[in-house]
């Protein structure tokens, strides 16, 4: 088995990036502990000349435990593994300590360890790391107070000397090694939250228009904006009621798929904006930006989705047609709910586009006497008058 595939071992094919990272790093310390075990016993066998015991001793203890933790790990147990491991080292440093006393600055590796404790343990074992970093604090500062009482090995000052200066050059070393560690932790973790806030935002747009987006982001209720002067465009499938009962319901789905991707593309393309669909009805509004007269844009929008209806095979397959009604005047849009958010609009213009809309027949595009105001009279000829001359419906009246 490779290296690679080692500290990947147990990770299920769904766990997140942050945890692979707590978990390759545990299988990595395991790997250094198991190794690093080795090495010592073996170099004091050979040049201390120690008892076939006390290398068996040494290898089980300083082996056994961080063995079984990888175990555990690579069994998919990471939580309890990184525990065990955790107390090994606790424990192990405690040992040595308590054999050779202060002067060979042994107690110094608990402050890497408090650091590393963290990066065994995702975000949200947080209390089990706070534990067993306290637990390490508590027995570095235990050991600081103790060793008044407790009676060290005596070695010459040069050993002393020696031994202190490596095993702080090792500590420091250790706590530059976690440090990094740490940092690309958290510049993954800050990287990954800004995609995960990307996508999340490239959702709500797709639902919400981005300054309702932006709000809500910041924590913002009761979202709400009035806009004076917008189109609204109301497209219905004409005999959809029909076509539903005799149809299947995977056409059924099919055709609305066709027909309202066909309308999205247009409201994309001219810079309209999707407020809902209900039912077999598609809602647009034109004008809320403010950058063009609304009513004519509105037309031309009608026009060109019921060209598009016309073009969509799935939607001449069924011999779909649309009707559609098109209202000027005020209305104010927001965000209501907080179970499944939904953005709409109410008002006069929203009111007079669904009353043309009943008033027209397939293929037709009606609009209002506040839209009809508004067009030259080439764009009159494209589209039909829904209400007499010098009348205005109760929907549309201010």
């Amino acid at each position: 088995m490779s290296l690679r595939r080692l500290l990947r071992q147990g990770l299920a094919p769904h766990a997140a990036p942050l945890e692979r990272q707590h978990v390759v790093f545990l299988h990595g310390l395991c790997l250094l502990a198991i190794g690093f075990t080795a090495i010592t016993v073996l170099l004091s066998s050979i040049y201390a000349a120690g008892s076939l015991t006390g290398v068996v001793y040494g290898l089980s203890a300083g082996i056994g435990p961080p063995m079984f933790s990888l175990w555990l790990s690579t069994k998919g147990r990471h939580a309890a593994a990184a525990v065990i491991f955790a107390l090994y080292t606790l424990l192990s440093t405690a040992g040595a300590v308590s054999l050779f006393g202060p002067i060979y600055g042994l107690q110094y590796w608990y402050m890497p360890v408090i650091v590393l404790t963290f990066m065994l343990f995702p975000s949200e074992r947080r209390r089990t790391a706070l534990a067993v970093a306290g637990l390490n604090a508590a027995a570095f500062l235990g050991f600081c107070f103790a060793f008044a009482v407790v009676p060290a090995m005596g070695a010459a000052p040069e050993d002393v000397r020696s031994n202190f200066q490596i095993n702080m050059s090792l500590v420091a070393a250790a706590m530059a090694v976690a440090t990094y560690y740490a940092q690309r932790v958290t510049a993954r973790t800050r990287d990954e939250l800004r995609a995960l806030r990307g996508r999340t935002d490239a959702l709500l747009g797709t639902v919400l228009p981005a300054e309702f987006v932006a709000t809500l982001r910041e924590g913002g209720e009761g979202v709400g904006r009035r806009h004076p002067q917008v189109s609204i465009v109301v497209c219905d499938i004409a005999g959809f009621t029909r076509l539903a009962e005799e149809a299947a319901a995977e056409d059924i789905v099919r055709v609305l798929n066709a027909t309202f991707s066909a309308f999205d593309a247009v409201c994309k393309e001219r810079g309209a904006d999707k407020v809902k669909t209900v039912g077999d009805a598609y809602v647009a509004a034109v004008g809320l930006s403010g950058r063009e007269p609304s009513a004519r844009a509105a037309v031309d929008l009608a026009l060109r989705m019921r060209a598009a209806v016309e073009r969509a095979e799935a939607c001449q397959a069924r011999a779909i047609r649309v009707r559609i009604g098109v209202g000027t005047g005020e209305v104010i849009a927001g965000v209501v709910g907080t179970n499944k958010l939904a953005y709409d609009m109410w008002g006069a213009a929203i009111e007079a586009a669904f009353a043309m809309e009943e008033r027209a027949t397939p293929e037709q595009v009606v609009v209002d006497a506040a839209t009809w105001a508004e067009l030259t009279a080439e764009e009159r000829a494209a589209v039909v008058r829904g209400e007499p001359e010098g009348y205005r419906s109760p929907a549309t009246v201010g």
